[in-house]
């Protein structure tokens, strides 16, 4: 799609016919046959894992005292709650750091605790615990100092923490091999870990840690903060398996009539929420709609607003600093647009388009943004890309990954020459000195070549599998959203159709950056979509083409069906002869007479009593219009057909469409 872009690899797990068995106990659940196939192929293929799958809950997440350290992190902070103890909340400016620190601020709040939080400021203090932040609070007076998504990789900076200090460690990164000794480390990595689910999010963990702090003092679990568990979660782009889907599931049925006045209002803002009625089901509802929104509190300004707004119990204060990240946020899309540009200048500059990892650099360039930079160009060049800012003399980066790139083990090789990293394998952060930075380049470059090929920098899509336009129906898609709510691990499905032709086509949007095209259905046509391709055009009308897609409900004068398209491929077909396009005449004039019909009435008439094939059927429509036997126009949102005179003989090869797909012989009469 994207002309940067090399093509995509279709991945299609499973295979066309569709006949394959699938068990009866998925009727009992009352799941389709065709949903039945994904969740087989997702390994749901026992009815034990299904109804796990479909109906687990809170109570089903796992004894938080199962995690290492919980009973001395939880029994430490009763102790401080009990002597009256400042116990401050140490956290992280990201969507994950914002809902954590606020997760346990509110379940300090309803244990009556004297507590406050603290979160570096992104552009000064940079990530995680430092030294001057420690001093500062101790001179404060906390005596008890609780981090959240945060604090794994700090062991030699909680050894020299001032005295009187008490640390706990709640977090989810890597562990390193040198573990923070300190009060307690929360951590389900870590190697002798007993909890039996590892994929938690820092917001996952921070939650388990009031689970615990509430089962010890009342005798009960605690729920209070699962919203913010699952929007953290969502947003850090964990795994949405096993506790995470439990958190996120049970925490968007919450939204909608959340007590947290500051998520009520965010959810308001951000036109995903409109009274409470309104449900939000979707994950991504959550990591287009919600994430970027608090994400930019900690990108360009403070992310303590976010933890404002999350802990507020003042419904107009929560208003106002929801309108405040919607206003950040849009000025965080500016800088990050201006960035994107001069990144990719800089790689031209650089000469490195063809890099393995791209290493590019810029003064001055808000740290703040350079991480969704990052994705956007992996996004165009599909390797690994380490973006820095450098300011005096110090280069801040982050960096972003494919499948095949451990980027975390990548940092870790080249940690000699970096003041500090950070992260996981698919995104980490780092530093280093300006200077370093060539010498960075050039090593991660040769390790890049060591362990990729250029297949592994072949993008590939993940295709459910290959459908026909008769089984792409309401009934189907519907079905598909107890899949929900889908991310890693269990994405959205994409599926794919082989030979469809392409009706029409067109560019729409304000400012024409979206692609329309019609493709011809059974029954009537299907609109497919393709959002931000700029100036490119995926087809034009008359091709026939594979595609993969997302399917979707369109709702306009009642539910259609709408394909997001993904990629797409024309095809070499030639389907048309004159014989079969006299055949198509004959009986269309016999449908419209001398009135006008809906396209898709057409479509489903012609099929239907005629049993014409949807693909050819749809060529030939194209002929006639490309000829002006056939007019097509709109009325009250609505395509409709009406058959024009004839005058004098006509000239099939006057046809663009007939010319292309013409038999092999069939043209000679044309």
């Amino acid at each position: 799609m994207n002309t940067d872009k090399q093509n995509y690899k279709w991945n299609i797990k499973i295979d066309g016919t569709g006949e394959e068995a699938v068990p009866a106990f998925f009727s009992s659940y009352h799941i389709p046959h065709g949903l039945g196939r994904i969740l087989m192929h997702r390994g749901i293929d026992n009815e034990e894992k299904l109804s796990h799958f479909l109906y687990d809950d809170l109570s089903c997440l796992s004894d938080p005292f199962l995690m290492k350290g919980m009973d001395r992190a939880v029994e430490r902070i009763l102790m401080a709650i009990e002597g009256h103890e400042k116990i401050v909340v140490y956290g992280d400016y990201d969507v994950d750091g914002i809902t954590s620190t606020s997760i346990m601020m509110r379940c300090l709040s309803s244990l009556s605790a004297d507590a406050g939080y603290y979160i570096p400021q992104r552009e000064k203090e940079g990530y995680g615990l430092n030294r001057e932040a420690l001093e500062k609070l101790a001179g404060e007076g906390y005596s008890l100092l609780i981090t959240v998504d945060c604090g794994i990789s700090s062991a030699d900076l909680i050894s020299k923490a001032p005295e009187g200090l008490d640390i706990i460690v709640t977090d989810h990164h890597t562990p390193p091999a040198v573990l923070p000794s300190c009060v307690a480390v929360l951590n389900p990595h870590q190697a002798d870990c007993p909890y039996p689910y590892k994929e938690l999010a820092g917001c996952g963990v921070a939650y388990t840690l009031c689970r615990g702090l509430y089962l010890k003092r009342f005798g009960r679990d605690y729920d209070g903060t699962v919203e913010l568990a699952a929007l953290g979660t969502i947003a850090d782009v964990v795994s949405l398996t096993g506790e995470n889907r439990i958190l996120v599931k049970e925490g968007m049925k919450r939204f909608v009539r959340t007590p947290i006045k500051g998520l009520a209002a965010l959810l308001k803002a951000a036109g995903i929420v409109h009274d409470d009625t309104t449900a939000v089901t979707r994950a991504d509802q959550v990591s287009f709609g919600l994430a970027p929104r608090l994400n930019a509190a900690g990108r360009i300004a403070h992310a303590s607003e976010g933890v404002r707004l999350m802990t507020t119990s003042s419904a107009e204060e929560a208003e106002k600093l929801a309108e405040r990240l919607c206003e950040i946020n849009m000025t965080r899309q500016q800088i990050e647009r201006t960035i994107f540009d001069q990144a990719k200048e800089r790689i031209a500059e650089l000469g490195i388009e063809k890099d393995m990892a791209l290493v590019v650099d810029g003064k001055d360039w808000h740290p703040g943004v350079i991480g969704i930079v990052a994705s956007r160009i992996l996004e165009s060049y599909h390797r690994p890309v380490f973006v820095i800012t450098v300011r005096d003399g110090v280069g801040k980066g982050s960096c972003r990954s494919i499948p095949a790139f451990n980027i975390y083990e990548a940092l870790s090789r080249e940690s000699d020459i970096l003041l500090q990293f950070g992260g996981h394998k698919m995104a980490a952060g780092f530093s280093i000195a300006e200077d370093k930075i060539p010498e960075f380049r050039r090593r991660m470059n040769e390790y890049a070549a060591e362990v990729l090929t250029e297949e592994d920098c072949i993008p590939v899509l993940d295709v459910e599998e290959e459908l026909s336009m008769d089984d792409i129906s309401l009934d189907f898609i519907h079905s598909l959203d107890l899949l929900e709510p889908c991310g890693a691990d269990n994405p959205k499905p994409l599926f794919s159709i082989r030979g469809a032709f392409v009706e029409t086509a067109r560019h729409m949007g304000a400012d024409g950056r979206h692609f329309k095209c019609q493709l011809s259905g059974k029954d009537s046509l299907v609109d497919a979509i393709f959002w931000g391709v700029g100036e490119e055009n995926p087809c034009q009308a008359g091709d026939v083409v594979d595609m993969v897609f997302e399917p979707e409900v369109h709702e306009w004068y009642g539910e259609h069906v709408q394909l997001i398209g993904k990629d797409i491929r024309e095809e070499d077909m030639r389907l048309l002869d004159r014989d079969y396009l006299a055949d198509v005449y004959r009986k269309l004039s016999a449908i419209l007479r001398n009135m006008a019909k809906p396209v898709r009435e057409v479509h489903y008439l012609m099929g239907k009593k005629y049993d014409f094939d949807s693909v050819r059927l749809g060529m030939a429509l194209a002929v006639f219009e490309e000829l002006a036997i056939l007019s097509r126009f709109s009325r009250n949102g609505e395509d409709f057909y009406q058959k024009r005179i004839i005058g004098g003989k006509l000239n099939l090869l006057n046809s663009s469409i007939y010319r292309k797909h013409r038999m092999q012989g069939g043209g000679r009469n044309g």
